[in-house]
């Protein structure tokens, strides 16, 4: 399974940009990784994931538990980096 985590605060303008790119990129991938999972997490209501990642902006991408991307990374960047884990 490829869990990816998309780390969002309130007020973060880039934000939705971000969740938007995750979704339709992991719909994309659905028939190559049959197991991706996605969650977006409020940074306000969960400081301590912050804390795990050493987050200092949002938006960030954390994928299998380790932080991938700070900011909104381009839809081939994240395809590869999915498809990397995945193997």
């Amino acid at each position: 399974m490829v869990r990816v985590e998309v780390l969002t605060a309130p007020g973060c303008r880039k934000c939705e940009a971000a969740k938007a790119l995750v979704v339709n990129t992991i719909a994309r991938l659905r028939q190559e990784i049959p197991d991706l999972k996605v969650e977006v997490i409020n940074l306000a209501d969960h400081p301590e994931v912050a804390v795990q990642y050493r987050v200092m902006a949002t938006p960030a991408i954390a994928i299998n538990g380790v932080l991938a991307f700070s900011g909104t990374p381009k839809e081939a960047d994240l395809r590869q980096r999915l498809l990397e884990v995945a193997r």
